[in-house]
């Protein structure tokens, strides 16, 4: 059942990865694999090293999200294996599969290539070990070490991986399985986590701990879509309710009464009460990114188990009431796939979500809102109004210009992109790119596109012009047109305004 389940996830992912276009992201992590190194400004080096590997392949679409598509495929194994291990029958695991396989934070993670594509899968390897051990406490000699490794690895993939470590022993510690935490093997853990992340957290120190400029850039840089939604507040209750209603709609609806149970069982049934740490550690996690404003699907790692512990609960309830979670599981997950899949073509999908009136109400024009899908589309139109620009230059002002983006994803979307039309190698002064420098540009000239930087571009040059502006429509939930500007005399070299234009965030 777990491996035809997951062999069912990695062709579900396989059919569709390559149908719409590169995400923003994507095209940075490329950037970042053309300079492989043990960290980055904002991130561990794992997503760089996927985007290298599909490098042979020239970054296809399919190649570049292997990776994501496999840990996807693995996520569903696990969370069968999980039910089956806990006592869960056929129905039990079927029931867990597919809530897993369809669940629409797992389906939109596993079709692209991001940091957080690999969370649903360490969590849950993670959490997987922490429960057997639990069950097997007789072998804790081995699973401690398993779970430091996971760890590590997870860390490298994202550093959110100590969230559910953290949620883990502090779970462990307020339940009756405090008695793991007196292991000596816990330390054993901790130091091989540690040795396995100790060179990027070299890398880190030596560049002086940019993430928490990074994290702190995050908070204090989201806005709200172009349709008004926003998914993060200033004030704490309102932050919470909308990350509480956050989880609703990342598992879908039909799978909340299903992690619900499994958050629940652990405290009604016998069979499950040394899972309550489980429980704890959720509730942990979910507070912890709550109050600090995390993004909604920061957490979606943790519901594969609860998925799984939720299934073998309901397993034994009776036959009408399982038949009905079935039946709406499925026409949920049907309804909503179209927003998590490319399965539609975009007009389609438009047509799609006008029909549930979630977009062109009232008289207002329908348009693509899903913010991930948007920022799929309309790089290649970005490159292609850059480079008019660049070239209706004069060939001698031409030479000395520098291409600028204010932010990474238009940066490496132009590295990726800006070749098929003559233009040069890129600068941006956001996250690793502002490390990556000037690329010997004197500044005399600069393209500069994005309108974020715009102001303090304004403070070094005197001559800041509008000259043209990108439009792509599918891309408006996320972005408004990009505008591109001519800035020329500079009050000093670029190399000496460089460290003025820094700026670490997301």
């Amino acid at each position: 059942m777990a491996i035809a389940l997951a062999i069912l996830a990695l062709l579900v992912h396989a059919a569709t990865a390559w149908r719409y276009g590169y995400f923003r992201d994507e095209f940075y992590f490329i950037a970042c694999s053309k300079h492989l190194a043990w960290g980055y400004v904002d991130q561990p080096p794992l997503v760089a090293v996927a985007a290298w590997l599909a490098a042979p392949a020239g970054y296809r679409l399919l190649e570049l999200r292997v990776l994501p598509i496999c840990a996807a495929a693995l996520t569903v194994y696990l969370a069968v294996r999980l039910t089956g291990e806990l006592g869960g029958g056929r129905y039990a695991q079927t029931l867990a599969g597919v809530a897993t396989l369809s669940m629409p934070a797992y389906l939109v993670l596993g079709n692209i290539l991001t940091t957080s594509s690999f969370e649903p899968f360490f969590w849950t390897l993670a959490l997987y070990l922490t429960i057997r051990m639990v069950r097997a406490p007789r072998r804790a000699a081995m699973w401690w070490p398993a779970i430091g490794t996971a760890v590590a690895l997870g860390a490298y993939a994202k550093y959110s991986m100590l969230l559910p470590a953290a949620g883990i022993v502090a779970g462990l510690g307020l339940t009756g399985q405090r008695r793991f935490l007196r292991s000596r093997y816990v330390i054993f853990a901790g130091a091989i986590a540690l040795v396995l992340i100790a060179p990027n957290l070299v890398w880190q120190a030596i560049h002086g701990w940019p993430i928490f400029e990074v994290l702190r850039g995050d908070v204090a840089h989201r806005h709200a879509f172009q349709n008004g939604m926003a998914l993060e507040y200033r004030s704490l209750s309102a932050n919470v309710a909308a990350f509480a209603l956050e989880q609703v709609l990342y598992t879908n609806p039909a799978a909340v009464p299903i992690w619900l149970a499994g958050a629940i069982a652990p405290f009604r049934l016998a069979a499950l009460r040394d899972l309550r740490f489980v429980t704890v550690a959720y509730v942990v996690v979910f507070a912890t990114a709550a109050v600090f404003s995390a993004k909604g699907y920061y957490v979606v790692g943790f519901y594969a188990t609860l998925l799984a512990i939720g299934s073998v609960a309901l397993e034994k309830a009776v036959a009408g009431l399982r038949l009905l979670i079935v039946a709406l599981l499925a026409v949920v997950a049907t309804a909503a796939l179209p927003l998590s899949l490319p399965v539609l073509p975009i007009s389609n999908l438009i047509a799609y979500t006008k029909l549930f009136g979630l977009t062109g109400r009232n008289g207002t024009p329908a348009r693509l809102i899903q913010p991930v899908f948007a920022e799929e589309l309309g790089w290649q139109r970005l490159a292609r109004d850059v480079a008019r620009v660049y070239f209706e230059l004069p060939p001698s002002l031409r030479r000395r210009t520098a291409i600028y983006a204010d932010t990474y994803g238009d940066a490496g979307a132009l590295d990726f992109f800006g070749p098929q039309y003559g233009l040069p190698p890129v600068i941006s002064s956001q996250n690793n790119y502002y490390l990556w420098g000037t690329r010997g540009y004197d500044g005399s000239t600069l393209v500069a596109i994005g309108a974020t930087r715009i102001d303090r571009l304004r403070r070094y040059y005197r001559s800041v012009a509008l000259v043209a502006t990108s439009n792509e429509p599918y891309r408006w939930i996320a972005e408004g047109p990009a505008p591109i500007y001519l800035c020329r005399d500079p009050v000093a070299p670029l190399w000496e305004i460089w460290p003025n234009l820094r700026w670490y965030g997301a």
